[in-house]
C-alpha cells in the first residue's frame, strides 16, 4: 500500500507543479496587461486545479510514510511507542494548510515579480506583499507544527536521501537499519538516490537567483540579466567546493587520485564553492560586458554589491543539508542550552555520521549547522541593510560614503570570521587537513583578503571623487535608445 501511495503521490506532485507553470504562463502571464483583482478571481480555477493535485499528492506521500515499515522500525527501537491516530489527523490538517499557504505565497510572489512590474499603485502592491509575507509566516508555522507533532512518529536519524527503486519511493537515512534492509531487498536491481544535501544546495542557489533577479529588475526594469552568470557560476561553485575539499583532504586521494572526481561520495567545502563561484560569476559578467550589447550599460560594481551578499542566504540553506547528514557538528553538549530550537532538530542532533549509537538523554551534539545558518542570515541583513544604509542609502547623510564593490570584501570578511570562530568548535572528525587546521587557517586569509578588497574599493572611490583616477560604470537610463539596447 505504501508503494502505491508514494508512486501516485509523487506523480500528482510533479503533475501539479507542471500544470501550475503551464497555467500561470498561458492564463495569467500572457494576459498580464489585462491583470486586475477581478481578472485574478476569474482565472483562479487555473491556479486551484494544479494546487489541488499538489495537495493530494503530498498527503498521499505522507500516507505512504505512515503505511510503510517505518513505524515497525520505530517500534523495534522504542518498545513503548504507541501510534496516536488523533495526532496523525492533526499532522494531515497542518500539511493541508501548509500547501495552501505555500501556493498563496508563491502565486503572489510570481505576480509581484512578473505580472505587476512597475505599472500598479504602491498601495495595491503593499496589500499583496502583506498577504505574501503573512502566507509565508503561516506556511512556516504549519511546517513547524507538523514536524513537532510528528517527532514521536519519526524515525531518527531523519532521512537524508530519496530512494527510487522497485520497492517504491522511500525517504531514509543511509545509517539506519531500514536503509540496510531496503538495500538487501533491492540487491543489484535498479535504484536511484537523491541526497537531500544536493536539494538544499540547489534550493539555496535558486533562492539567490530569485532575490538577485528581483533586485536587478527593480533597478533596471528587466528580468534575466544574471541568468547566464548563474548557470556558469553555480556549477563552478560546486567544482570549487570539491576542489577545496580535495586540497584540504589530499591524504584521502593521494593513493587513488581518480577518486577526486567521485563527487557523489560526498566531500564539499562551502568556502571553496563561494570563492570559485564568485570568481567565475564576475569573470563571466566582465566578458559579457565587452562582447554583448545587452550588458554594456550595467553598473557592475552595483551588480556585485547585489549578488555577492546573497550567497550567505544560499549557504544558510545549504547548512541544513549537513543537519540531515548528521555531519559538521560540534562535540556533545547539554541539551538544556538549546531548548529554544525545535524538538525535531534536538532529537536528530543526538546522532552523528561518524560516531555510532545515540547520545544519552539530555545531551546533543553542538548544532553548528543551525548556529552558522543564523549567523549567515544575520550577515546578509548586516551587509545588505546595515553597511549599505550606514554608508550609502541614508537620507541623513549628505554624501554617499559606500564604496561600490566593497560588499564583496564585507562578504569575505564576514564568512571568514564566521569560520574562524566556529571551526575550533567542530568535532575533530570533520576538520580538514593533515593537522585539522586547513579551514581554520584559510578563514584568517579570507578575513585579510576581504579587508584588502574593502580598502581597494575605498581608495578607488576617493581617487575617483578627487578626479585623480576617473572611472565611470555606466547605468541604464530611461531613454529609448537604451531601452532598445536591453531588448536585444
Amino acid at each position: 500500500m505504501s508503494i502505491t501511495f508514494n508512486i501516485i503521490g509523487f506523480i500528482l506532485v510533479f503533475a501539479g507543479i507542471a500544470l501550475y507553470a503551464i497555467y500561470f504562463k498561458k492564463k495569467i502571464y500572457d494576459y498580464r496587461e489585462e491583470f486586475s483583482l477581478n481578472f485574478l478571481v476569474r482565472n483562479l480555477k487555473y491556479i486551484l486545479i494544479p494546487v489541488s493535485l499538489f495537495i493530494v499528492g503530498t498527503l498521499l506521500i505522507c500516507g505512504g510514510y505512515y503505511t510503510s515499515n517505518v513505524l515497525k522500525d520505530i517500534k523495534e527501537s522504542n518498545p513503548t511507542f504507541e501510534f496516536d491516530k488523533g495526532m496523525l489527523a492533526l499532522i494531515f490538517i497542518l500539511l493541508f494548510f501548509f500547501d495552501i499557504f505555500l501556493a498563496t505565497f508563491l502565486t503572489i510572489m510570481f505576480i509581484l515579480l512578473y505580472i505587476l512590474n512597475k505599472r500598479e499603485t504602491d498601495k495595491f502592491k503593499k496589500i499583496l506583499r502583506i498577504i505574501m509575507y503573512s502566507s509565508l509566516a503561516l506556511c512556516v508555522a504549519c511546517l513547524y507544527g507538523s514536524l513537532e507533532i510528528s517527532v514521536p512518529n519519526l524515525l531518527f536519524p531523519l532521512a537524508n536521501r530519496i530512494i527510487v527503486s522497485k520497492e517504491g519511493i522511500w525517504l531514509l537515512n543511509n545509517d539506519t537499519k531500514a536503509y540496510s534492509s531496503l538495500m538487501e531487498r533491492i540487491g543489484s536491481t535498479f535504484k536511484f538516490e537523491i541526497a537531500l544535501y544536493a536539494l538544499f544546495i540547489v534550493s539555496g542557489a535558486c533562492l539567490v537567483l530569485y532575490i538577485c533577479d528581483y533586485k536587478l529588475w527593480s533597478i533596471y526594469g528587466h528580468h534575466g540579466l544574471i541568468t547566464t552568470c548563474f548557470f556558469i557560476a553555480f556549477p563552478s561553485g560546486i567544482l570549487g567546493a570539491r576542489a577545496w575539499y580535495v586540497i584540504g583532504e589530499w591524504d584521502q586521494f593521494a593513493s587513488n587520485p581518480i577518486r577526486m572526481f567521485y563527487i557523489w561520495e560526498g566531500g564539499l567545502a562551502i568556502m571553496g564553492g563561494a570563492v570559485f563561484g564568485i570568481i567565475a560569476g564576475i569573470t563571466v559578467m566582465i566578458v559579457y560586458k565587452f562582447v554583448n550589447e545587452r550588458y554594456k550599460k550595467i553598473d557592475y560594481l552595483l551588480l556585485v554589491d547585489i549578488i555577492v551578499p546573497t550567497i550567505l542566504v544560499a549557504q544558510a540553506i545549504g547548512r541544513f543539508g549537513n543537519f540531515f547528514n548528521n555531519e559538521v557538528h560540534g562535540g556533545p553538549i547539554n541539551e538544556s542550552y538549546f531548548m529554544w530550537i525545535p524538538n525535531f532538530i534536538r532529537e536528530n542532533m543526538k546522532y552523528s555520521s561518524v560516531h555510532s549509537g545515540k547520545l544519552t538523554d539530555g545531551t546533543i551534539y553542538l548544532p553548528l549547522f543551525f548556529i552558522e545558518a543564523l549567523v549567515n542570515i544575520g550577515g546578509y541583513f548586516f551587509i545588505e541593510y546595515g553597511i549599505k544604509n550606514l554608508f550609502g542609502i541614508n537620507k541623513y547623510l549628505k554624501h554617499n560614503y559606500h564604496a561600490d564593490g566593497s560588499c564583496v570584501g564585507w562578504y569575505i570578511m564576514w564568512y571568514g570570521a564566521t569560520r574562524a570562530i566556529l571551526e575550533p568548535l567542530r568535532d575533530s572528525s570533520f576538520n580538514m587537513g593533515t593537522d585539522g587546521n586547513f579551514s581554520n587557517v584559510s578563514s584568517y586569509y579570507m578575513i585579510g583578503i576581504g579587508a584588502f578588497i574593502i580598502l581597494i574599493c575605498v581608495v578607488l572611490k576617493i581617487l575617483n571623487e578627487k578626479k585623480i583616477l576617473v572611472y565611470q560604470w555606466q547605468k541604464y537610463n530611461s531613454n529609448k535608445e537604451e531601452e532598445e539596447c536591453i531588448k536585444q
